[in-house]
């Protein structure tokens, strides 16, 4: 027996009145003002906001638009209150227009972020929406369970016995819609329990009158399920005084139907017929059609009941009209809802791509900027490798620098020494050679006083000791010369190869810096002969008229 007759609470619902509908152009006119000259998105959002608001009171599909355009704008601000109350906001516009699956998508994710804020309120607000919606959808098992959980949460952050009228008012709502879950799912009980608990709040919470009226209604139709007339009795009646009291003719209109159909069931024909009736003149007087259609079938199924077929017919025409007139336009509400699924839908598609673009632009621009740390980095890496390579190539040149400067020093002092030990051997050739004309000298002077075979003797041997004086000094000289300078031959050949032995050796003896008197004493050759060959040696040189000395040309080499 799933019949949703019961008052369901809307935790954001704004009750028409038929003063409400009068369109407020200038207070319309004022809002889109204020949105043109905004400056920021917070005023911007929140004039769209109010924009939807009023065009909800008689326009639900461009209240939805402006709901929807405050919600672009807040998601574009990244501020989490406007996108929460954008979102709250489409939620309720949603829910009015019939679009129960977009008002609860809403309000999920308006509950997701006042609960990342720690807004206890707003949390709570959240779920019993969602729990609303659920009940509208006739899931009443998901509902029940989803407003238990409700009780559960404000209990832990409220505690049940409330002071405060905002969490009062939110928790009226909750008992409410549990009430008429159980009572869809055939536990009257319960339901019973959760509308006095919802009773109990109202009665000692100002500005509850509307709510309490709700409720006691509702109570009054789950006590006749049970049987309890004069109870159900009880209830109803208070909340018809009530609603005349607030001067709430559609709750009015509502309570009247439901004493007719109280006393109709108890078979009270005339009292249940004279609350019919004033039932149907309220509701023509409020233009509530889905309360016309009501009460002109019951009035219909009674005089049908009677046998009164003319006063039927009438009821029944008058039903059909108005039931003509409520499928039109719940049948152009389809259409819209539609409609506005379908744009939804595919505006969902347009962000859902642009979305994916924008990850897809941020993936690719996270991803260059990875690759260019990671290029950065191998430059730097290589930079850095390449200065140390540069730096030990550096101090390995320095190094190799220094290695050839000390390996010059050491052939430079090698050379000296070698150079001192061969001009030493050189003097000490000088001097023998000396010691030997000496001896040769004296061995001349005392032949004077031999015969003459004696005479040849000395000859014979002054001139075997000249002979192998001269080999041995040259050889012995040859040997360490080359030793000292082994390439000046070779560079003296590039100078001139047409040089004769006595000349290549005469450029040795000058390479060594010596004078012309010590070669002299080491070649046997007259100061005279040495000073010809010097001269022919400078012509062959190419040297003749040149300042350039011939042992300095001679050293160069």
């Amino acid at each position: 027996m799933h019949r949703l007759w019961f008052v369901l609470f809307f935790s954001l619902l704004f009750f028409f009145h038929p003063s409400i509908f009068a369109q407020d152009w200038e207070k319309l006119d004022s809002l889109r003002y204020a949105y043109e000259v905004s400056r920021t998105d917070s005023a911007r959002v929140m004039t769209l906001v109010n924009l939807s608001s009023e065009y909800a009171r008689f326009d639900l599909p461009a209240s939805l638009q402006y709901a929807e355009q405050s919600l672009e704008l807040a998601e574009r601000s990244r501020d989490k209150e406007l996108i929460s109350s954008a979102l709250r906001n489409a939620g309720f516009v949603c829910f009015f227009n019939g679009l129960l699956e977009l008002a609860a998508r809403h309000y999920y994710r308006y509950l997701e972020i006042r609960r990342a804020l720690g807004d206890h309120e707003g949390v709570a607000n959240a779920m019993i929406n969602i729990g609303s919606i659920k009940l509208q959808m006739l899931e009443f098992e998901d509902s029940k369970n989803h407003l238990l959980k409700v009780l559960d949460y404000m209990n832990e952050h409220y505690g049940l016995e409330l002071e405060d009228p905002g969490p009062l008012s939110q928790l009226t709502t909750v008992y409410n819609n549990l009430g008429v879950s159980y009572h869809n799912l055939g536990e009257e009980d319960k339901a019973i329990d959760f509308y006095q608990r919802g009773i109990s709040i109202a009665r000692r919470t100002t500005g509850q009158e509307r709510n309490l009226g709700n409720l006691l209604n509702n109570l009054g139709r789950s006590y006749d399920e049970m049987g309890k007339y004069q109870e159900a009795l009880d209830a109803i009646q208070e909340a018809l005084d009530l609603r005349i009291l607030m001067n709430d003719k559609q709750g009015e209109a509502s309570s009247y139907r439901t004493l007719g159909l109280f006393y109709s069931s108890r078979d009270e024909r005339q009292r249940a017929l004279s609350y019919f009736y004033k039932s149907l003149g309220i509701a023509e007087e409020v233009g509530v059609l889905s309360l016309k259609v009501n009460v002109a079938e019951n009035l219909f199924k009674f005089y049908d009941a009677e046998n009164q077929t003319d006063s039927a017919l009438k009821y029944h025409k008058l039903f059909k009209e108005y039931t003509d007139k409520i499928n039109k336009e719940e049948t152009m509400k389809e259409l819209t809802r539609l409609e506005l699924t379908s744009q939804f839908k595919e505006r969902e598609i347009l962000r859902k791509a642009e979305q994916k673009r924008r990850e897809q632009l941020y993936y690719v621009a996270g991803l260059l900027m990875f690759l260019t740390l990671i290029i950065l980095a191998l430059l730097f890496f290589l930079a850095n490798s390449r200065t140390k390579r540069l730096r030990l190539l550096n101090q390995n040149v320095q190094l190799e620098s220094e290695n050839l400067k000390l390996e010059k020093q050491n052939l430079e002092q090698d050379l000296e020494v070698k150079n001192k030990e061969l001009t030493t051997n050189v003097m000490y050739q000088i001097r023998k050679n000396e010691l030997i004309h000496e001896i040769n000298h004296k061995l001349l002077k005392y032949s004077n006083k031999l015969n003459k075979s004696q005479q040849e003797q000395i000859w014979e041997i002054i001139k075997e000791l000249e002979r192998t004086q001269d080999d041995s000094i040259w050889n012995e000289f040859e040997v360490r010369f080359h030793q000292v300078h082994n390439d000046f031959y070779e560079k003296l050949n590039q100078v001139n190869a047409d040089l004769s032995l006595n000349e290549r050796r005469l450029c040795a003896f000058l390479r060594l810096n010596m004078t012309t008197k010590e070669i002299s004493s080491i070649t046997g050759q007259s100061l005279k002969s040495i000073e010809i060959a010097r001269t022919r040696l400078r012509k062959k040189l190419a040297l003749t008229n040149s300042d350039i000395g011939l042992s300095e040309f001679l050293m160069d080499i």
